[in-house]
């Protein structure tokens, strides 16, 4: 696992903690304030669980892409020892290479899933600020809490995992390819 795997992993726990925490003040909160709970503040706190609902969903999206990563990387790793054990003749010059292509077709895959929940986040992205406009008076009044930096500190974080698995994934292609060009070298040198 890289370093850059472990920021990835750090900021979706980051994400989960979060969350946690806010759904955590805001059923307290609910639960204090039950009796005197206007019309307009129940709308406002069923957008803003649904939207805690939406995004907890795109947390395990997130998740599932990171160990997808992790799983290939694992295999791809692991591959790559039992490759290296003797000299390669051609049958197994052609394996290696198959094998390669073969995770090199997984990456493209995983990158394509990370590009479509690039794009679920950015419709969710917009239902942030509208989400917690509904909750945010009451959040400041009754814990404390800046629900605007808060939603800012989500996106980012989303942002920045999104980033992550986007440049992961991309110097697993290079490496992929990198690799397989230089085989395609040495293949045409014999």
């Amino acid at each position: 696992m890289d370093l850059h795997a472990l920021g990835v992993s750090y900021k979706i726990k980051r994400l989960k903690q979060q969350l946690l925490l806010v759904e955590r003040l805001t059923g307290k909160q609910a639960n204090e304030e039950q009796a005197e709970i206007s019309e307009d503040s129940k709308v406002g706190m069923k957008a803003y669980l649904s939207l805690i609902t939406l995004l907890n969903k795109q947390v395990a999206r997130y998740q599932s892409l990171q160990e997808k990563t992790d799983d290939l990387c694992k295999r791809m790793h692991g591959n790559e020892l039992y490759a290296s054990r003797g000299d390669l003749n051609g049958a197994r010059a052609k394996e290696k290479t198959s094998t390669l292509e073969q995770f090199l077709e997984e990456t493209f895959q995983l990158q394509r899933y990370i590009v479509a929940t690039g794009q679920k986040w950015m419709e969710i992205q917009s239902k942030i600020v509208c989400g917690f406009v509904g909750v945010a008076e009451e959040m400041q009044k009754s814990s404390g809490i800046d629900m605007n930096r808060f939603a800012d500190s989500i996106k980012n974080l989303f942002h920045e995992v999104q980033r992550g698995l986007e440049v992961r994934t991309a110097r697993i292609i290079g490496d992929l390819e990198g690799t397989l060009a230089r085989e395609g070298m040495t293949c045409l040198r014999r």
